[in-house]
């Protein structure tokens, strides 16, 4: 506690009043200022949003505009074939990179289906069948119904080949949004389900547009049932969508929501304003028309599917702070999107914090602050020099406590280098190093080298990412790594894919041989496991030798502990010339061996720069 000398009240009336005045003009002025950065963030952010919902405005309206002159194409023509079909959609597919399928869908009545198919197989595609989709998602023979609308032409054709012939009346819910479409007449935008584009989890958009006989559009529902020709399809990837509608707006720090509701949904009224809702005669079949709905990170670009309800929480993260606004909707905006009312909501992430910094506000407080305290100061530092003193004091034991623990700190360090130091190199060799011992070399008469590989790895590593390439050798060298500890034998290094240990150094030993061989055995049982329990068919092929080394550290940076020697070239041959899941070994190994263990003769093999060697493949241990 700091030491004050006792002063009459009356000393301490001049600093109190600078102090009450100052401080007082400099909290107005701070508020002030703090009200109008606020509402300028405001205005900026308002501006932000107005441009995010321009660009997806015109960029979905571009992209669907694309499906409406492929609409307008077909009714031009009686008969439209699919060369002119393919010509006709190549440059849309070529400049909107969101379009990720355009298609036409005739109507093919049950009585015609034969003919139609056998057309189909002349002039599309010797396959050709009207198909739906399994229970399990796989592509069958569709079933008996009173129509079809199999996609007939579908560009393009990689990436959509289980859309040709799939008829989408198979599907319930594309059924509903078909009948929509026919009913009405027009364009139906809705989202991807899931039975069109089979294995395909991006979010999407599906437009529809019917097509009529006679090019015109039937002024009547039974017309329109009657006159039916077909549907024109178009399916768009969202994030492309977002991606190019963004492309050089700032979006830094925001979670944009954009949905649209099913005509006849009325949940959604206090979001947006009522409009005039279609009707249907099946109003069960339009209940079942999805609703989009999707939510962008900016920061990530990764697309969401949410539920509706996710508005109220996004409500909260609105960064317009709009006290006028008592429905909290200052972030959302209505958009035109083909004839149909969408509505866009933005939500700030929690990072957004740190761009609103009242700088302005905090500065000028500051500034006034400081300009009431440097008098204040002056006129109290005759008061309180007893008190610097002791703070004074009171620093430097707390300094001595920031040296102790900093001192505790480096040991700590030093203790972890020493094990990291111990788990790269050989404990007799780290401690020469540690030495200033440079050019460390020893020669061992007779050491067992081992080399494994895994087999395949290549294949395996271009199914999976390249995180799961690491956690996958990870665990699989980590399990040799305990096996070598276990039989207490030297990992030298892994190269790749590729492992290698030795046994009778550092430290010699007489039973080297056999250390590796049951390492060897070990490790085919261990890599049999780790097949069962990752589900991935690993298999090893390891090869063994028995000779002289030269084991040491050369070079001035990044040491590692190696061997050099024929010793070690023909080990590596044993593996690479192995077989997969077996443990080749030299003669030289095999006369070590060959009393405790059971060998198969392989025979004289060809090696790469040594000739024909014979070689013996070690299947296990004798039974005594």
């Amino acid at each position: 506690m700091l030491k004050k000398l006792p002063l009459p009240w009356s000393r301490y009336i001049p600093a109190g009043l600078t102090l009450v005045l100052g401080v007082g003009l400099s909290a107005l002025t701070f508020a002030l200022v703090w009200d109008w950065e606020d509402r300028r963030r405001d205005y900026e952010m308002h501006r932000r949003i107005d441009d995010i919902a321009i660009g997806l405005e015109r960029q979905l309206n571009t992209d669907l505009d694309v499906v409406l002159a492929l609409s307008d194409y077909m009714k031009s023509f009686n008969a439209v074939d699919r060369d002119s079909f393919s010509r006709f959609v190549a440059r849309p597919l070529s400049v909107h990179p969101s379009l990720q399928t355009l298609a036409w869908a005739p109507r093919v009545p049950n009585g015609d289906r034969s003919d139609y198919e056998a057309k189909a197989k002349t002039q599309i595609d010797p396959s050709f069948e009207i198909a739906e989709r399994g229970t399990r998602g796989e592509l069958r023979k569709a079933g008996q119904r009173s129509e079809y609308f199999p996609a007939t032409y579908v560009e393009p054709t990689a990436g959509n080949e289980t859309v040709l012939g799939f008829d989408l009346a198979s599907h319930p819910n594309i059924r509903a949004t078909l009948d929509k479409a026919r009913d009405t007449g027009e364009t139906i935008v809705t989202d991807r389900i899931g039975g069109l584009l089979q294995d395909n989890d991006e979010q999407g958009l599906l437009a529809i547009v019917p097509i009529y006989e006679n090019n015109t559009k039937p002024t009547t529902l039974e017309s329109r049932r009657e006159l039916l020709q077909g549907f024109v399809l178009g399916v768009f990837r969202v994030k492309d969508v977002f991606q190019s509608s963004l492309r050089g707006r700032n979006t830094k720090y925001l979670k944009i929501y954009l949905a649209s509701e099913a005509p006849e949904d009325r949940t959604a009224s206090s979001l947006a304003p009522q409009t005039p809702s279609l009707s249907f005669p099946d109003a069960a079949a339009a209940s079942q028309i999805h609703q989009f709905a999707v939510l962008f990170l900016s920061d990530s670009e990764q697309m969401m599917a949410v539920p509706a309800d996710v508005v109220k929480e996004l409500r909260s993260q609105c960064p317009i702070q709009d006290s006028s606004d008592s429905e909290n909707n200052a972030c959302r905006r209505l958009l035109k999107i083909s004839g149909r009312q969408w509505f866009l909501y933005v939500a700030a992430t929690p990072e957004i914090r740190k761009t609103r910094r009242h700088w302005r506000s905090w500065g000028l407080l500051t500034m006034g602050l400081l300009w009431t305290l440097i008098p204040v100061t002056y006129m109290l530092t005759a008061l309180s020099r007893t008190a610097q003193i002791e703070k004074l004091a009171l620093d430097t034991a707390r300094q001595a406590d920031e040296l102790q623990d900093a001192y505790k700190l480096l040991e700590a360090e030093q203790a972890k280098s020493e094990q990291l130091l111990l788990n790269v190199l050989p404990g007799p060799i780290a401690l020469r190093l540690k030495h200033n011992e440079h050019n460390i070399a020893e020669s061992f008469g007779e050491v067992t080298v081992l080399f494994a590989d895994i087999v395949g790895f290549t294949e395996i590593s271009s199914r999976i990412s390249a995180t799961a390439v690491v956690e996958v050798l990870n665990g699989i060298f980590s399990a040799f790594d305990r096996l070598a500890d276990r039989h207490g034998l030297e990992k030298i290094k892994t190269i790749g894919d590729a492992y290698m240990v030795v046994g009778g150094l550092p430290t010699p030993r007489e039973d080297h041989a056999e250390a590796i061989a049951e390492m060897a055995i070990d490790m085919l049982h261990e890599i049999r496991l780790l097949s069962l329990d990752r589900s991935e068919p690993f298999s090893i092929r390891i090869g063994i030798n028995t000779g002289p080394v030269v084991a040491g550290v050369i070079g001035l940076k990044k040491f590692i502990y190696d061997l050099w020697g024929d010793t070690v070239n023909i080990a590596s041959r044993m593996e690479s010339h192995g077989i997969t899941g077996c443990i080749q070994v030299t003669a030289e190994t095999y006369e070590r061996l060959k009393d405790k263990y059971v060998f198969q003769r392989r025979g004289a093999i060809q090696v790469k720069g040594k000739g024909y060697m014979t070689t013996y493949l070690l299947t296990g241990r004798k039974d005594w």
